[in-house]
């Protein structure tokens, strides 16, 4: 997020390493798009070259708390950033300022960052944020777009380890700084959104985290300048809400809870997965497991929702999950309710037919919450004690 506070003014007369660093901050102003010819295992060679810098300069904060949250929020978020098979380590650096920073293969935060008092749905806008400029691969479209020479000669150099000189790590700083870098912050908030929604975070913490940050670092909420390059807090906090604004006129989801719970009754076991709120609906994933020794019938008609409060069941619209349930089997799909109000629902009541009697099942839908990897069913973690 290059909108935080950064001693830009002293890098231009520090050595080539600390130049080479830069370079890695602010190349992530490229175009906007996930392909690229760059091979991958170049993309990653310049993102270690550019942490490799970044640690030498500042130092790592070793701090195993710290360290362990951070990777906790980041294993929520992997699983929905486009590339999951890219490592995203999480590295501290020991300086005051706070800054966060991608370069491919790394998220570094600063130990200033750490001070910022951000709760843990906050820290999943911003390491979403870093996230997807290395899941659309903003450094391997900037140097496939820096088709000149000597701009290509700084990518080859870093990849075989070579170093170049500082007039041309300049160029390039010049060429990143005046490049897009609105746009690309910009998508870098659309996408920590996105990302937020489909892991589990509450989304409404997107344009509260910005809120936040620009208060916390003592930058005023200004409008973009027509020539500026980054993007300002409140723009940024605008075109967070009005992307989102605009997820229900296209029946994106609004928000989702995952489950690890499940209820057991009469031979029966029903394990909620995942609650999609979307525009006018509720969508519950589900599995239905029959441990008894004949058929269950899955009367879905008259399953329904039930609010905390204990107000009337939401209406049934429709299901996916099959019919019948063979015995000692098990299918999964899903059930879509009618949306009264934006209040998640507490319950899931489900009937279940056999051919000598019937069992209602109570579900639980209070225990949901982002996403978490298996095979630890932790609930969201909470953010060590300030350093």
């Amino acid at each position: 997020m290059k909108n935080w506070p950064v001693r830009r003014a002293t890098v231009r007369g520090r050595t080539i390493r600390v130049l080479a660093a830069v370079l890695g901050i602010l190349v992530l102003a490229a175009p906007v798009t996930a392909q690229s010819s760059i091979s991958q295992d170049d993309e990653l060679a310049v993102g270690r070259a550019v942490a490799a810098d970044l640690i030498s300069q500042y130092g790592v904060f070793a701090d195993a708390e710290w360290q362990g949250f951070l990777a906790q929020i980041r294993d929520r978020l992997v699983p929905f950033s486009g590339r999951p098979n890219i490592p995203y380590k999480v590295i501290i650096l020991d300086t005051p300022i706070p800054n966060a920073i991608s370069t491919p293969g790394y998220i570094l935060v600063t130990r200033g960052m750490l001070r910022l008092s951000l709760d843990a749905e906050e820290w999943a806008f911003v390491l979403g944020h870093e996230m997807t400029h290395t899941a659309r691969r903003h450094v391997a479209q900037f140097i496939e777009r820096a088709n000149a020479g000597t701009l290509l000669s700084i990518f080859v150099a870093i990849v075989t380890g070579n170093r170049t000189t500082v007039d041309l790590l300049r160029l390039m700083l010049d060429l990143a700084t005046l490049g897009f870098s609105r746009d690309k912050e910009t998508e870098a908030d659309l996408g920590a959104l996105r990302m937020m929604v489909e892991a589990g975070f509450d989304p409404a913490k997107a344009a509260q985290t910005l809120a936040w940050l620009n208060s916390a670092t003592g930058r005023s909420q200004e409008q973009t300048h027509w020539a500026g390059t980054h993007p300002g807090f409140l723009d940024r906090i605008n075109a967070v809400n009005a992307a989102y604004a605009a997820f229900a006129a296209k029946r994106l989801p609004l928000r989702a809870w995952y489950f690890k719970d499940r209820r057991e009754a009469d031979g029966v076991i029903v394990t909620p997965t995942k609650l999609v709120e979307v525009s006018d609906a509720w969508s519950l994933a589900l599995t239905v497991h029959n441990a008894a020794d004949t058929t269950a019938t899955i009367f879905a008609g008259s399953a329904a929702l039930s609010g905390p409060d204990g107000d009337l069941p939401v209406r049934f619209l429709r299901s996916t999950l099959p019919a019948e349930v063979e015995p000692q089997g098990e299918v999964e799909g899903t059930l879509t309710f009618d949306k009264r109000s934006r209040t998640p629902p507490a319950a899931l009541l489900l009937p279940v037919l056999f051919s000598d009697r019937r069992t209602d099942l109570n579900v639980p839908l209070t225990g949901g919450g982002p996403y978490t990897p298996e095979p630890s069913p932790t609930p969201l973690p909470t953010p060590p004690p300030i350093p």
